[in-house]
C-alpha cells in the first residue's frame, strides 16, 4: 500500500501488524485522523548487510533516508536512538518469540539447550532478545550458542536437519512450527516493539497514526472470530511454495487455531525502554552516556481507547495462547 505525499512515512518489520495495518487503511482510519501514511513491510534478514550482527550493522541506515518513521524491535529502538537523532515514540507488545526443537529431541525445556546451538537471526532482534531471555532463564554467557540462519524457512530446515539444535522465530514462523509435526516448542517470551522515527514529526500526526492503528485494532480484537480466517490466509500465504513448511499441518491449523487480542500501541513505555536499555549498557550494546530519547508529546489521551487508557498501568504483557 503506497500514497504519494505522506505525512510519515512507515517501515514495519512485524508480520501480525500487516493485518492491523491492512484494517486501518481499509476503513479509511488514517483518511480520518487527517494522517497520510506511506506504509510498507519488510522482513529483517532478507537484506545485505556488512557487519557481523545487528550491533554493528546498522540495518536502519537503509531503511529510508528520509526522517521515516519505524516499527522495531525494543533491543533494535533502544540502540537506534542511542546512535542517531531518532526518538522513540510508541511502545506496544507483539506476539511470542519461541524456541522450536526437532520432534523426537530429548530437549523439554530451555535448561536443556545450555552448549548447544540455536539457529537466529543476527541481524534483527533475536541477537538481543534470545541472549537476554535466555540469561534470564539462568543460563550463563558460556551456555548461549547462537548461530546465524538468517530466514526463517532457512531455520526451519536447519533444525530438522540437525546443523543446529534449536531455532528462535517471530509469528508467522510461531504459528506455522506450532502446527509443525516436525517441531516440538520448549520455550516462549514477549517480544517488546517499538516505534521510532528520524526526526520529531507534529505531534498530532502522531498520535493521529497511532489512534488509527488502534481503532483497527479493536475492531479485530471485538470480532477476533471473524478475522481468523483473514489471519490464515496470511500464514497460508507466507507458506506458500516453500518446501520448508510442509511438515505444517494446515487442516489442524484451521480447525484449532484462535486468533489472539492485539494490544495497542500507546505512548513510549519509559520503564521498559530503560530496563532494556540497562541491559544494553551493561553489555556493551549501549554506550555509558548515551540519550535514548522518548517523544514527550505524544501522550496516550487521543491514542488509546477509553477503556484502554483507563486499565493501562495494569497493562499485561503478551503471552502465549
Amino acid at each position: 500500500m503506497v500514497y504519494s505525499m505522506s505525512d510519515l512515512n512507515i517501515s514495519h518489520e512485524y508480520f501480525t501488524w500487516k493485518l492491523v495495518q491492512d484494517v486501518a487503511e481499509e476503513k479509511g482510519y488514517f483518511e480520518d485522523e487527517g494522517v497520510e501514511a506511506d506504509l510498507s513491510y519488510f522482513a529483517p534478514g532478507t537484506q545485505d548487510f556488512e557487519g557481523e550482527n545487528a550491533f554493528d550493522a546498522d540495518w536502519w541506515d537503509d531503511m529510508d533516508e528520509d526522517g521515516g518513521t519505524h516499527g522495531v524491535c525494543e533491543w533494535n529502538a533502544v540502540q537506534e536512538a542511542s546512535e542517531t537523532d531518532r526518538d522513540i515514540v510508541g511502545s506496544y507488545s507483539e506476539w511470542d518469540r519461541v524456541v522450536f526443537v526437532r520432534d523426537d529431541d530429548d530437549a523439554e525445556t530451555i535448561d536443556d539447550l545450555r552448549g548447544r546451538p540455536m539457529g537466529i537471526n543476527k541481524y534483527a532482534t533475536s541477537f538481543y532478545s534470545m541472549r537476554e531471555m535466555l540469561e534470564n532463564e539462568g543460563l550463563e554467557e558460556d551456555d548461549i550458542v547462537l548461530e546465524h540462519v538468517g530466514e526463517a524457512e532457512e531455520r526451519f530446515e536447519a533444525v530438522k536437519d540437525g546443523e543446529v539444535d534449536s531455532i528462535a522465530v517471530l509469528e508467522p514462523f510461531v504459528t506455522l512450527g506450532r502446527y509443525d509435526e516436525e517441531l516440538k516448542e520448549v520455550f516462549d517470551g514477549p517480544c517488546r516493539a517499538a516505534i521510532t522515527t528520524r526526526e520529531q514529526p507534529e505531534p498530532e500526526k502522531l498520535e493521529g497514526f497511532l489512534a488509527a492503528l488502534n481503532r483497527a485494532v479493536a475492531d479485530i480484537n471485538d470480532d477476533l472470530e471473524g478475522y481468523t480466517d483473514r489471519y490464515i490466509e496470511l500464514l497460508e500465504d507466507e507458506a506458500a511454495d516453500k518446501p520448508a513448511f510442509d511438515d505444517v499441518n494446515f487442516e489442524r491449523l484451521r480447525e484449532e487455531f484462535e486468533l489472539r487480542e492485539f494490544l495497542p500501541v500507546r505512548a513510549p513505555d519509559e520503564e521498559r525502554i530503560d530496563a532494556t536499555t540497562d541491559w544494553m549498557r551493561d553489555k556493551g550494546f549501549v554506550p555509558d552516556d548515551a540519550d535514548v530519547g522518548t517523544a514527550e508529546e505524544v501522550e496516550n489521551e487521543g491514542v488509546l481507547p477509553d477503556d484502554e487508557a483507563e486499565s493501562e498501568e495494569d497493562e499485561p504483557e503478551a503471552t502465549a495462547d
